[in-house]
């Protein structure tokens, strides 16, 4: 059995205390407990759909934006194109396809750049996850930098880091490509309140999440 896990999405206001999205997270139910799925590329339309349309119901009627990762091959797969299609039909909610770091066997990136130019086409929202890490190069980005409506930065997977002041190259140039290319920006990862003040001070970007503000549920 599979479920989707929901990690909340904030707006730097500090007075508004609802969360404006979620990013999903599927769980498979093995063992007697919730575990990450031992192959993620081999989650088929068939499971995802279903589960998309069972999350999207239960939103709170506030919940403006609900992403959900999709690996190499199932982004460049027409299958999945269809589907969040269909799902989008009877959605009020915006979706945003996130397209991982990781590498898939025999994805080359000419099809994702391809993929991601037919999911823009039909108006649906790419976002590039952890943007400057695993496969998503910045080369790779700029690449598909007119399909892409949102860049995700994780600091998450720059620990250990004593201050995010050490990270300021990267978090410098992804942010400052966001405004430049008018991207929507998402900062993950945040576990401090240090870190969420230096956010809101020098990088006042369009999207947090990170453990301080809410870890991953089951919706």
């Amino acid at each position: 059995m599979f479920r989707f896990f929901g990690q909340p999405k904030f707006d730097l206001d500090p007075k508004h205390q609802d969360p404006i999205g979620y990013e999903l997270f599927i769980r498979e139910w093995r063992d007697g407990q919730w575990l990450l799925p031992e192959n993620f590329s081999a989650l088929s339309v068939a499971i995802i759909e279903p589960l998309l349309v069972q999350t999207i119901a239960a939103m709170p009627s506030k919940v403006q934006m609900l992403s959900f990762n999709l690996e190499q091959d199932q982004f460049i797969d027409p299958a999945f194109l269809a589907m969040v299609l269909r799902v989008e039909q009877h959605a009020s909610i915006r979706l945003f396809i996130e397209l991982t770091e990781r590498l898939a066997p025999g994805v080359h990136e000419d099809q994702l750049v391809q993929a991601a130019k037919r999911f823009a086409d039909h108006d649906l929202l790419v976002c590039i996850d952890d943007v400057g890490t695993g496969q998503n190069t910045p080369e790779m980005v700029v690449r598909m930098n007119d399909s892409v409506a949102e860049y995700k930065f994780a600091l998450q997977n720059f620990r250990p880091f004593a201050a995010i002041a050490e990270l300021a190259p990267e978090l410098d140039m992804w942010y400052a490509m966001a405004q430049k290319e008018h991207k929507m920006l998402a900062i993950e990862g945040i576990e401090t309140p240090e870190e969420l003040a230096l956010i809101r001070r020098q990088y006042p970007c369009d999207v947090v999440q990170g453990y301080l503000l809410g870890k991953p549920a089951l919706i």
